[in-house]
């Protein structure tokens, strides 16, 4: 029976992990739709467009958009981010202490 739920666990993980990997790219394409919608609405606001010209490469502008936000935000924000929240995980902060205390142990032989 342990070993069963052992297999489930697992697959529910592998799941999750997929679902998460699928929503970034499922945000691509809302990112597309939004933009469909606001050139669309544009032509309300008697604003000439042709949405299928200006659709790709306002598409691609956006995408690199998002990915220079990305690299800004990893190459300034992230590493900072990830030591305040591991500073808050016991379990991190456990292993430091036993590291610490061989470090110590080393040191005095």
């Amino acid at each position: 029976m342990k070993k069963l739920l052992i297999r489930f666990r697992n697959l529910i993980i592998k799941l999750k992990v997929y679902m998460a990997r699928t929503t970034s790219y499922i945000s691509l394409i809302n990112s597309a739709m939004i933009l469909f919608l606001f050139l669309s609405n544009l032509e309300k606001y008697n604003v000439d467009i042709d949405i299928r010209r200006w659709i790709v490469p306002l598409f691609f502008v956006g995408v690199i958009g998002m990915l220079t936000f990305g690299y800004l935000e990893y190459k300034f924000v992230y590493h900072q981010e990830q030591k305040t929240t591991q500073k808050k995980n016991p379990y991190l902060q456990e292993v430091i202490e036993r590291l610490d205390r061989i470090e110590e142990q080393l040191k005095n032989k």
